[in-house]
């Protein structure tokens, strides 16, 4: 009971600082507010980086043509041999006939005309991978196969789109992580502005014998307010804001491939993200800066 006693009266302390500094306290949130959302919106473009990726690698297909003499009894063999390779997720077979029908489909009727016997295409697979980025190697893997005529999978372009949303995704991050700094700094700012007001309070209290840790607490509560307000107002608007985007663009930029994520699903992913951190901001700031002075004015 004496510990609920003492943490109650620190919260009802710590609310009675929020309210004498509240100017203070509201544009501190304010603040946080804005770095928070700023790295809310590197965080999504970093979701979407990642999820254009995984949508990228699934349809970037290895088409690996056989030598036309390869005979049925080795079809078995080589597949075997490309299901080995530790990077290749599926393996799909497609017989020359398959394959006439895609060029008819992609090139135009004038191909059907090779039908049946007069068919030249040889079979085919289909190979799908595990990791995109090493999909060059994988190739090369394929292409050493006894019987495998050739391999195509969309070339340099396809690993040059990986490699840009590999940067992208990462300046993201590293945005996001230089505004996590900046908020820490603005409530470690708020937070020893309102210690330097609150010194000789401060001090009476460490004369009568209040321990280091009773003399922190309302602080560590104020930036974890501070942090608190902040987070709703990011969480609030990125969830409408989102929304509305998602709505406006249809689910997607341009085409397929670049499917937006859920809004639900976002949100879902973001949430506990933005009250995370600015709680968690709040009371980091809070408690590098009271336990600086604390152990300063010892």
């Amino acid at each position: 009971m004496r510990w609920l006693y003492l943490f109650l009266y620190e919260l009802k302390h710590a609310f009675i600082k929020i309210k004498r500094h509240f100017v203070l306290c509201l544009s501190s949130s304010m603040a946080v507010f804005v770095s928070i959302f700023l790295v809310a919106c590197c965080l999504i473009v970093g979701f979407h980086v990642d999820s254009f990726s995984r949508n990228v690698e699934s349809d970037v297909r290895i088409h690996v043509v056989l030598q036309t003499t390869v005979s049925d009894d080795q079809l078995p063999i080589i597949e075997e041999e490309i299901k080995n390779i530790s990077n290749v997720n599926t393996v799909t077979f497609s017989s020359k006939d398959d394959e006439l029908e895609l060029m008819i489909e992609e090139k135009g009727k004038a191909f059907e005309m090779y039908r049946g016997e007069e068919n030249p295409l040889a079979n085919a697979y289909f190979v799908t991978v595990k990791d995109g980025s090493k999909i060059e190697k994988t190739v090369s893997q394929i292409e050493q196969i006894e019987n495998v005529a050739s391999c195509a999978y969309g070339g340099s372009s396809v690993t040059q789109l990986m490699k840009l949303m590999e940067k992208v995704r990462t300046v993201g991050y590293g945005v996001a992580l230089l505004l996590v700094f900046l908020s820490l700094y603005l409530i470690h700012n708020t937070i020893k502005t309102t210690i330097y007001s609150q010194q000789s309070e401060i001090a009476i209290m460490k004369t009568v014998g209040a321990t280091s840790a009773f003399i922190r607490l309302p602080f560590e509560i104020q930036g974890m307010f501070i942090g608190f307000v902040g987070s709703i107002a990011t969480y609030f608007l990125v969830k409408i804001g989102y929304a509305k985007i998602y709505e406006i663009v249809g689910g997607k930029l341009f085409v397929n491939v670049l499917k937006l994520i859920e809004p639900s699903q976002m949100m879902h992913q973001m949430g506990w993200i933005i009250f995370v951190l600015g709680i968690g901001i709040g009371w980091l700031a809070s408690k590098l800066a009271v336990s600086k002075y604390v152990r300063k004015n010892r």
